[in-house]
């Protein structure tokens, strides 16, 4: 592909807003964007699965997650959330992932200065609260931090909406399966063996910002309902609005690609990259989006948009399709195929038995019982994986993969 280097960015929803957050530290040289949709900060875990689920997520509420990651002390099932509660401990927390950071990479806030960065927590979050949200937004702009500045930070944290990718109902498939109603409470949390995690979430806002009279006001809970596409909001941040001049438009499923990204392991392992692949959890298959006219040569932007727990692998269950809901659904496609940006969805799914213990088939932001402990580092298996992903359509060795 003809990418453009200095146009690569990343997103993800919740295991992924943690890994496109790793990912853009780890690689902040060469990643000039993120979007991170109820994630956490930097090595918040510090390799360790309950400090994850109870530190840096509410996690611990759900007890099968909780027996399933953690099976030596079942008290810890029903341990009181420890997520930040206040300014404090947010900024606490956020010292912490900023020190890990700068050992990680001196050059840190150098890299960051001039990158664009959206952040989302949903008002109803209940899985990663706004705490662990706002410790992140820490992280990007407090002075003795990564210092960037405010307006290059969108912080969007009054939508109403639960732990899910937020969209509206522009080419939205027929489907409930493959793209839920946006419940927010009253109504009961959606059964989560069903939930895809996306939601159409447009009547919600629309309901919202009559009720805020948004009309004549575009600031604060109203500019927050305005990006009800928040994969275009994402987009738009990143890139600038005149980058993204051409609006979107509708694309087929079709268009998502396919290829065997465990392949990608043969260069770090030429023996047994198989179960290397297995052991980091990958997914046979990963997914690319390529607009026509980058499939013609033109230069294009590179995204990567990373999915979250119970979202890789084959999630399209409805009758006579395949492959990812998420990659076929998450708002991306329809405005990269007109404003030339390729989008790539690496996959991760379920392992049911150890090595590695990741029952949901999320993205390693813990690394205990899992990919250990450089997994938020550039020697970290899935942070190396995706960084190979970018070289191959980049055509070059533009990120570093070798480990140390």
């Amino acid at each position: 592909m003809n990418i453009d280097k200095k146009a690569i960015s990343v997103s993800g929803i919740s295991s992924g807003a943690f890994m496109a957050h790793q990912f853009h530290i780890a690689h902040s040289e060469n990643i000039m964007g993120a979007g991170i949709m109820a994630g956490g900060p930097y090595y918040c875990s510090r390799g360790s699965v309950l400090r994850a689920t109870n530190k840096c997520a509410s996690f611990g509420v759900f007890e099968s997650i909780c027996r399933d990651f953690e099976k030596k002390d079942q008290s810890q099932c029903n341990k009181d959330d420890g997520t930040p509660q206040n300014e404090a401990q947010v900024k606490q927390l956020a010292q912490e992932s900023f020190a890990e950071a700068k050992k990680q990479n001196p050059s840190i806030k150098k890299n960051v200065e001039n990158d664009k960065v959206y952040l989302f927590s949903g008002k109803h979050d209940a899985l990663v609260p706004t705490g662990v949200m706002d410790t992140v937004h820490d992280l990007y702009t407090a002075p003795d931090k990564l210092a960037m500045k405010k307006e290059r930070v969108r912080y969007n944290k009054e939508f109403p909406a639960r732990h899910t990718v937020v969209r509206d109902n522009f080419n939205r498939p027929e489907e409930k399966t493959a793209v839920g109603k946006c419940a927010i409470p009253p109504e009961p949390v959606p059964p989560m063996d069903e939930y895809p995690f996306i939601d159409d979430c447009q009547k919600v806002a629309q309901q919202e910002m009559e009720k805020a009279a948004c009309e004549s006001n575009d600031s604060g809970a109203c500019k927050d309902l305005r990006d009800t596409d928040l994969a275009g909001a994402i987009l738009k941040h990143i890139y600038g609005k005149e980058a993204l001049a051409s609006e979107r438009v509708a694309t087929k499923e079709d268009q998502v690609l396919e290829f065997d990204q465990r392949r990608i392991f043969k260069k770090f392992f030429p023996d047994g990259w198989r179960n290397k692949a297995e052991d980091a959890s990958m997914a046979h298959r990963a997914y690319v989006f390529i607009p026509k006219t980058c499939k013609e040569g033109k230069k294009c932007k590179l995204h990567v948009a990373i999915h979250g727990c119970l979202q890789g692998g084959k999630t399209d269950n409805r009758p006579g399709h395949s492959g990812n809901l998420f990659a076929k659904f998450g708002g991306y496609n329809e405005w990269a195929e007109t404003n030339g940006i390729v989008v790539l969805y690496p996959q991760v799914e379920r392992r049911e038995v150890p090595p590695p213990l990741n029952p949901q088939g999320c993205w390693d932001w813990w690394g205990q019982d899992y990919t250990h402990e450089k997994y938020h580092t550039k020697e970290g298996p899935q942070i190396r994986a995706v960084a190979e992903m970018i070289n191959v359509l980049v055509g070059e060795e533009l990120l570093e993969v070798a480990a140390k």
